[in-house]
């Protein structure tokens, strides 16, 4: 009877295990850029997440966050203010924990049913840990670049395809125009003021010719 109840009880630990390792295989995401996570997002704030609770649905359950909101980027077609944020309980299920009254975070998810679901795949990190770029193309930049698509570290943008680093693609090509224009024009300048230079130097060469002259004439008139 002993020996059964070992291979029963080994038995169950392995399909335990093997259960829980299709669990932990279970989420995977690609990896994104933020500006697609961004424009894949029907909503991205700021926000500092205050509490949780643990919601009896689905197997795991779904973990709901309550939070402040500070900043909404993207999003308000969809609702002028997010109060709770929706993801799974488990992390096997790409659920997402974040810390409580730690960090403001920058959230994406989307929406469904008037709430706001996000998980791992979604685009979630600490404000405080993105980068310069990071937080100029979530103010500004991201949503100027939603139509093109990013592939490694280019932004291929419009029918003339142009490559440009993703987050920063409007800006640049804005920039590059600016320095083009301001140089055409200061070559303009530069020939227009060479021209005139030169004109002026005839124009005094002509008057130094022609005060010489005076001065001889004059000088001949002296003398007879």
């Amino acid at each position: 009877m002993q020996p059964l109840c070992h291979q029963l009880l080994s038995l169950l630990f392995v399909f335990s295990s093997l259960q829980i390792h299709q669990l932990t295989e279970a989420c995977s995401c690609a990896l994104s850029h933020p500006q697609d996570a961004y424009c894949n997002s029907d909503i991205v704030i700021r926000a500092k997440v205050v509490g949780k609770k643990l919601l009896k649905d689905g197997p795991f359950g779904t973990m709901r966050y309550t939070v402040k909101q500070m900043k909404m980027y993207k999003g308000f077609n969809k609702m002028q203010h997010v109060q709770h944020i929706y993801t799974d309980a488990s992390e096997s299920l790409c659920g997402v924990k974040f810390d409580i009254n730690k960090y403001q975070y920058l959230i994406t998810g989307r929406v469904f049913d008037g709430k706001v679901y996000t998980g791992l795949c979604n685009f979630n990190q600490p404000w405080e840990r993105l980068s310069l770029a990071q937080k100029k193309g979530i103010n500004h930049r991201y949503q100027l670049g939603c139509n093109c698509r990013v592939s490694g570290n280019n932004c291929a943008l419009g029918e003339n395809m142009d490559k440009v680093a993703p987050g920063e693609n409007m800006d640049k090509m804005a920039m590059d125009k600016e320095a083009k224009a301001t140089q055409q024009q200061q070559s303009q300048d530069g020939g227009v003021g060479a021209r005139k230079r030169g004109r002026g130097r005839g124009r005094g060469k002509g008057r130094g010719r022609q005060n010489q002259n005076t001065l001889l004439t004059a000088k001949h008139t002296i003398l007879l």
